[in-house]
C-alpha cells in the first residue's frame, strides 16, 4: 500500500476486516472501527503506523492529544 495518499473507505474496511473487527484498544470485537495513524500523518499508511480503535477510543485519543 503506498504511503503517499490517504486511505480510501474500501482500504480502511479491508484493514479492519483483516484484523477481524478487533479494537487495538480493548481487544473486543466491534462492527465499526476507525483507523488511526500513530504519527498523525494520514498519508503514512505503513501498516505499523496504523491502529484500529473504536470511534470513542479514537475521539478520546485525539482529545487527550489536543487535536
Amino acid at each position: 500500500m503506498p504511503k503517499d495518499r490517504t486511505l480510501s473507505d474500501a482500504e480502511k474496511e479491508a484493514i479492519i476486516e483483516r484484523r477481524h473487527h478487533r479494537s487495538d484498544g480493548d481487544g473486543k470485537v466491534h462492527r465499526i472501527l476507525d483507523v488511526h495513524h500513530k504519527d498523525r500523518h494520514p498519508t503514512n499508511n505503513d501498516p505499523v503506523n496504523l491502529r484500529l480503535l473504536t470511534p470513542k477510543e479514537h475521539q478520546e485519543l485525539h482529545k487527550r492529544a489536543g487535536r
